[in-house]
C-alpha cells in the first residue's frame, strides 16, 4: 500500500515536528541532572539514568524500523510524542523513588527510538537527492529548540519549580504528536505481507554490513567517536559547570541557555550554505573541530574562565553537529533503497554511543575527574580522525 504525497518539504515538515518535540523535552532536560542530584542521586546513578534512556533507544530502533513496513512512519512518530508526554507527567507526579525513575527512562528511550527511526525513514524515502540539506534542517531543529527552550525552562523552574516545567513539557509533546501525524501525506509504502521479523533482521544485518564499506566506514567510525566523546560529558554538564568551572546554579542555567542561543546563528549559516555534495568532508571537519576543542577543554580546564568555557563548548557542539549531519546524509545516500533499515541503523548510532558514554563518563568522573575525561575523549576523536583520513587517502590511490 502506498500513500502518495509531495516529498519537496519533507525536511521542513520533519524539522517542525522535531523542533516541537525537542522544545517540550528541553524545557527541563538540560537541567534534569540538577533535578536528579537534588533528589539524592549520585553521579554514577545519574549516568545510569542516561544509560537506561539510550540503550533501549538503540535496541528499539531495529524493531521500530521493522514496524515502518506495517505502519506509516508519521503515525509511529505521533504515538512516540505521546510517550514523551507521558514521561514528562510521570516525572511531575511519580518520581519519588529511584526504581520508578529508572523505569520511565526505559519508556522514554523506546519512545525516542520510534520517533527518530520513523522520521528518518520518511526523510530517506522522500529526500529526492537532497538528503544533506534535509538532515541539516532536521538536526538544526533540535538546536533551535535548545536555543529557546532552556530560557523558557529556566523561567518556569525559577518561578514555579520542576513540576510545572514537566507539565508544560507534556502539553507541547502532545502538539508535536499532532504535527507528526500531519506528515502522513508524504509518500510511504507499507507491505503487510512482509511481517516476518526474522526477514527484517536479516535485511537489517545486510544493511549494517553495507555501512562498513570502504567508502563510508571511516566517516561512520569518526562520527561515532565524536558522539561518544560529546556524550561522555553531556549527562554531567550542568554539574561540571558548577564544580569544574565554578559557576553558581543560576549561572549554570543561564550559561546553558546562552550557549544554545548562540548556536542558532551557526546553524542558520550551515543551512544557508545548503547542499555541499560532500558530506564525508563535513564529518572530517566536524571531527577536527570537536577533537581540538575537547583537548583544549581538558588541557586548560584548571585555568578556564566562563567565557573560555562558552567558546569551547560552542566548538564541541558545532563539531558534533557537522558529524551528525554528514553521517546521516552518507547513510541516506548509500542506503536509499532500504529506508526502513537505514533509518533504524542511523538511529542506533547516537543512542548506542550515548549509552556507552554515560556509563564510561560516570565512572571516569567519579574516579579520575572531569579533566581526565576530556583528555581521554579528545584523544579518541583524534585517533578516529587520523584513521578516517588515512582510509580516505588509501581509497583515492
Amino acid at each position: 500500500m502506498e500513500n502518495s504525497g509531495s516529498g519537496n518539504h519533507i525536511g521542513r515538515d520533519a524539522a517542525l515536528a522535531h523542533f516541537s518535540l525537542m522544545f517540550g523535552y528541553k524545557i527541563f532536560s538540560l537541567y534534569y541532572p540538577l533535578f536528579l542530584a537534588a533528589g539524592g542521586l549520585s553521579l554514577a546513578q545519574i549516568g545510569k539514568v542516561y544509560f537506561l534512556i539510550y540503550l533501549p533507544m538503540a535496541l528499539g530502533a531495529p524493531l521500530a524500523g521493522f514496524l515502518t513496513r506495517l505502519v506509516h512512519p508519521a503515525l509511529m512518530a505521533a504515538v512516540a510524542c505521546l510517550g514523551y508526554g507521558a514521561y514528562a507527567l510521570a516525572m511531575a507526579f511519580d518520581a519519588q523513588n529511584t526504581v520508578a525513575i529508572y523505569g520511565w527512562q526505559i519508556a522514554l528511550g523506546l519512545s525516542a527510538a520510534f520517533f527518530f527511526t520513523a522520521l528518518r525513514a520518511l526523510m530517506i524515502k522522500n529526500s529526492n537527492g537532497g538528503a544533506e540539506q534535509d538532515f541539516s534542517w532536521f538536526y538544526n531543529a533540535s538546536y533551535w529548540a535548545a536555543a529557546a527552550a532552556p530560557v523558557a525552562g529556566a523561567i518556569i523552574v525559577w518561578r514555579c519549580g520542576f513540576e510545572a516545567a514537566f507539565m508544560v513539557s507534556a502539553a507541547i509533546c502532545v502538539y508535536a504528536g499532532v504535527l507528526s501525524a500531519g506528515m502522513i501525506t508524504h509518500s510511504w509504502e507499507t507491505n503487510r505481507r512482509q511481517t516476518a521479523l526474522a526477514g527484517f533482521a536479516k535485511s537489517f544485518a545486510k544493511t549494517a554490513k553495507m555501512s562498513f564499506s570502504k567508502k563510508i566506514s571511516g566517516y561512520v567510525a569518526l562520527a561515532f567517536a565524536v558522539l561518544l566523546a560529546e556524550s561522555a560529558l553531556h549527562p554531567f554538564f550542568p554539574l561540571f559547570l558548577k564544580t569544574g568551572v565554578g559557576l553558581e546554579q543560576t549561572e549554570v542555567i543561564w550559561f546553558v541557555a546562552l550557549v544554545s542561543a548562540a548556536f542558532s546563528v551557526f546553524y542558520f549559516f550551515v543551512l544557508r550554505r545548503g547542499q555541499t555534495g560532500n558530506p564525508g568532508a563535513g564529518v572530517c571537519r566536524g571531527g577536527l573541530i570537536a577533537g581540538v576543542s575537547t583537548l583544549m577543554f581538558g588541557v586548560f580546564l584548571p585555568f578556564l574562565s566562563a567565557v573560555a568555557a562558552f567558546f569551547l563548548e560552542f566548538a564541541r557542539n558545532a563539531g558534533g553537529f557537522l558529524c551528525n549531519t554528514g553521517r546521516s546524509a552518507l547513510l541516506a545516500d548509500e542506503l536509499k533503497s532500504r529506508p526502513s533499515e537505514a533509518a533504524a541503523l542511523d538511529t542506533v548510532f547516537s543512542p548506542l554511543a550515548i549509552a556507552l558514554a554515560a556509563v564510561f563518563g560516570g565512572y571516569l568522573v567519579e574516579n579520575c575527574g572531569y579533566q581526565c575525561l576530556l583528555l581521554i575523549t579528545g584523544t579518541i576523536i583524534a585517533v578516529a580522525l587520523a584513521a578516517a583520513l588515512i582510509a580516505k587517502k588509501r581509497e583515492m590511490r
